[in-house]
């Protein structure tokens, strides 16, 4: 309800300029693909990835503007997703969103101010026999934010902004007689048992600024930090029982881009970038493994680092050019307090760490007016010296490839 008062507010302060001639400038896209995945030796059979987005922008007058927008995205392929600390396998995904953005100008001013509301619905399919809709990892979130953008020297700029948001995991009502059997037929941890403990409110804060580098590069600063508050998960002792105190994560990253268009002629060009971000979870939250009697504090406690390079070549009209793209990733993470278990389970003295790398590319061919083929084909791979994997996963590879077209108008 909060929420949708917000919305209203967006609206009612736009339409109040002392213009009633409103800019109307819809944007359509439609994405739908026909793929494949290859998990650890195991093939998915042929599934669809369909995409699709409204954004009827709205320019109320030189001060006011409003930018609505649906989108729906459904991947039917495998893929390794992080939702409770750990990565998990699912069969399918089906994101859908909601959004609301006002653009307030100042007469006269540089600074852009930018309320926003979005509601966002995530359905998760764990596995093949899961009907969609009733996971145990469905969630819905609800964001409220605030944006000031300052355009120092056009088109470079300074932001800031804050956020609020609450995520509910409505299927998630794992009770302590159902513990054994919670999570892929696996004992859950005992923070994780429960009536929505995955649910949590949060706060965001978020800087950056963007600067050209020796007239050829781009330069994206940033930095943010999340304060995640779990209202129903308890902190776990050191005798695995559940206390008073509630969880409390907060993660701060760091992050830097650097962009390099290149224009060779009116019909070849180039963007390649290279971004790297390093992040730190710090959590007050325990896990206690009741199968081998082990209490591990700080569980949630990890540090990563990502690196992720990629590269686009456009070729032909620049209005409807063929894009051919290439784009890898590196990501680091450690757990300074989680140990690694044998294949059986048994505890050892390294604590746990992940390497996982992330190769793709895709081409874009334009076939008529607004309407395009896509060819898109991924490989990625994680590895970590963690070989117990009853519970997540830390050891896979998974390979995808699609086929199909787009739409924009």
């Amino acid at each position: 309800m909060r929420l949708l008062r917000i919305s209203v507010l967006l609206v009612a302060l736009a339409a109040a300029g002392p213009s009633f001639a409103v800019e109307y400038s819809p944007i359509y896209m439609l994405q739908v693909l026909g793929g494949q995945s290859f998990y650890s030796g195991q093939k998915g059979t042929l599934s669809p990835n369909v995409n699709g987005a409204f954004a009827p922008a709205m320019k109320f007058n030189e001060n006011w503007s409003l930018l609505p927008m649906l989108s729906t995205n459904y991947q039917g392929t495998e893929q390794v997703l992080d939702v409770v600390g750990g990565q998990t396998l699912f069969q399918s995904q089906w994101d859908n969103l909601a959004s609301l953005k006002g653009i307030y100008t100042p007469d006269d001013s540089q600074w852009h101010l930018k309320p926003s509301a979005s509601f966002k619905y995530e359905l998760l399919q764990e596995t093949a026999d899961e009907t969609l809709g009733h996971g145990l990892f469905d969630y819905y979130q609800g964001d409220a934010g605030f944006e000031a953008e300052y355009t120092y020297h056009d088109p470079f700029t300074f932001h800031a902004g804050v956020d609020y948001f609450f995520t509910h995991f409505p299927n998630y009502t794992s009770l302590e007689s159902q513990a054994a059997t919670s999570f892929g037929g696996q004992s859950v941890a005992r923070e994780l048992v429960g009536d929505y403990v995955l649910d949590t409110q949060n706060g965001l804060l978020r800087l950056g600024v963007n600067m050209p580098v020796q007239d050829r590069f781009i330069l994206d600063l940033g930095g943010q930090v999340l304060f995640e508050h779990f209202p129903s998960q308890h902190v776990v002792d050191p005798t695995g029982s559940l206390t008073a105190p509630l969880r409390n994560d907060v993660a701060t990253t760091f992050s830097a881009g650097l962009k390099m268009p290149n224009e060779f002629n009116a019909d070849l060009r180039t963007l390649g970038s290279l971004d790297v971000s390093a992040t730190y979870n710090s959590s007050n939250q325990n896990s206690f493994d009741a199968t081998q009697a082990q209490y591990l504090p700080y569980y949630y406690n990890y540090a990563e680092v990502r690196v992720a390079p990629t590269f686009k070549l456009l070729i032909g009209d620049a209005r409807r050019p063929v894009v051919l793209g290439i784009n890898t990733a590196y990501w680091y993470r450690r757990y300074p307090y989680r140990f690694t278990q044998d294949p059986n389970g048994a505890y050892q003295s390294d604590k746990i760490h992940t390497n996982n790398w992330l190769v793709g590319a895709n081409l874009n061919y334009p076939m008529a007016k607004h309407f395009g083929l896509i060819f898109d084909f991924s490989y990625g791979q994680g590895q970590s010296n963690m070989q117990y994997q009853q519970f997540f996963q830390y050891n896979y590879y998974v390979a995808n490839y699609w086929v199909g077209f787009r739409y924009d108008y």
